[in-house]
């Protein structure tokens, strides 16, 4: 029991490691837009709800998490035998005769006593833990649902993409060799398009970028972030996907749970030619955030 114990509460921990840098970033990325918005009136109006939402969007996720984890951590427990030395000891009274047996029968001792408390409570909790996961939502089978709702009235499918840290651009290069009518270019070409994209127009980016101490990166930090990009495994998000519409000049839509078709690119737009059409999923795999494709049906 005490190497699940400490193996469940390092996964806790970790969790909520995770969940504070996140949020640390959260607060990095408004304090970017904040900046950004200048003296646009607008884009002001609009900041204190796109700001809510994001934070909302957050807190949730992370509820959702813990919610998970527990739950399994439950399912854990659930199978995990009590161990012999929760039991209270039973007195040897096969030798005493029926007149006297109540006198011989030995009163558990306080080692006993906490053995057995400590067992009536292992087994409480685990009762609850149990209850609690049978409660806890299914959220995968909850966003596929609701995508897979999306995508159909859209006349699209969901086309499964290799979740390997390259998942957004190979979706990319997916849907765009579609729209080409060639033969897919791979995640190596989109990721040296955005980089390169990026590279050229910091401005556009930066302002949204900081480091794990939450502050904003300075030029060096920035070259070695794009240098990332272009030749890493790390997980793309709405910064690179603005930086692959810019520098393919295509728009590109995004479907997601719970929020509205998010449009980026739309300067791009073409009345001759499909968006390109990725799909957003916050619980597909316990990695994170994660990509597929979106073709037509046939």
């Amino acid at each position: 029991m005490a190497d699940s114990d400490s193996v469940q509460t390092s996964a806790m921990e970790a969790l909520v490691a995770r969940h504070r840098k996140e949020a640390k970033e959260l607060q990095g990325k408004i304090t970017g837009m904040k900046k950004a918005v200048g003296s646009d009136k607008k884009k002001k109006k609009e900041l204190p709800d796109q700001i809510a939402a994001l934070e909302a969007e957050l807190k949730q996720r992370h509820e959702n998490e813990i919610a998970e984890l527990r739950a399994a951590e439950a399912a854990t427990a659930s199978t995990a035998p009590v161990s012999e030395d929760t039991k209270a000891d039973e007195p040897d009274v096969e030798s005493v005769t029926e007149g006297v047996r109540d006198a011989f029968i030995k009163k558990p001792n306080r080692q006993q006593q906490r053995k057995a408390k400590k067992a009536a409570n292992f087994e409480e909790e685990r009762k609850k833990a149990l209850e609690e996961a049978s409660n806890t939502v299914n959220m995968k089978q909850v966003e596929d649902e609701a995508i897979q709702s999306l995508v159909s009235l859209m006349k699209l499918y969901v086309k499964q993409i290799v979740a390997d840290g390259h998942c957004l651009y190979n979706a990319v290069s997916d849907q765009h060799a579609l729209q080409t009518k060639r033969e897919p270019l791979g995640y190596q070409y989109y990721r040296k398009a955005a980089a390169d994209y990026m590279r050229s127009f910091p401005d556009e980016f930066m302002p949204f970028l900081v480091t794990d101490d939450g502050d904003m990166m300075n030029e060096e930090q920035y070259t070695k972030y794009c240098n990332d990009v272009e030749s890493s495994a790390t997980w793309g998000g709405q910064l690179e996907i603005k930086a692959m519409s810019s520098a393919l000049q295509r728009e590109i839509h995004i479907v997601q749970m719970g929020s509205p078709v998010l449009k980026i690119g739309e300067e791009y737009h073409n009345k001759s030619e499909r968006p390109i059409m990725l799909s957003y999923h916050r619980h597909y795999y316990g990695l994170g955030e994660h990509y597929n494709s979106l073709p037509p049906l046939a």
